[in-house]
């Protein structure tokens, strides 16, 4: 997005359904739950991207997740996640800002 000062804004999406405070604090989801809606929304947005590119978050806050009852969902669905790296991109904020920066020129 252009400014008026002619400067950029890149915005990367922020996860709020999948944001471990919402979900397991407020909503009172279990890990096993918050662990599914990772998986899930991963699945589909996997199916998505075959159309175009897409931009999946995980908010994560180690006092919430670091529970021993939440662990172990969590490493589950990250690994569901990282078994698809030949098809996906794992990264940061500032990486996509890199690259999306490089192919603005």
């Amino acid at each position: 997005m252009a400014t008026r000062r002619g400067g950029r804004i890149l915005a990367v999406p922020y996860p709020q359904e999948l944001n471990d405070i919402p979900a397991i604090v407020a909503r009172k989801d279990t890990g096993r739950q918050f662990a599914d809606a990772i998986v899930d929304a991963f699945d589909e947005m996997l199916d998505l991207s075959a159309a175009a590119p897409l931009v999946m978050g995980i908010a994560l806050d180690p006092y919430i997740v670091d529970q021993p009852h939440r662990l172990r969902p969590l490493r589950a669905a990250l690994g569901h996640i990282a078994a698809h790296r030949d098809r996906i991109w794992i990264t940061t904020a500032g990486a996509i800002t890199a690259h999306a920066t490089a192919l603005a020129g």
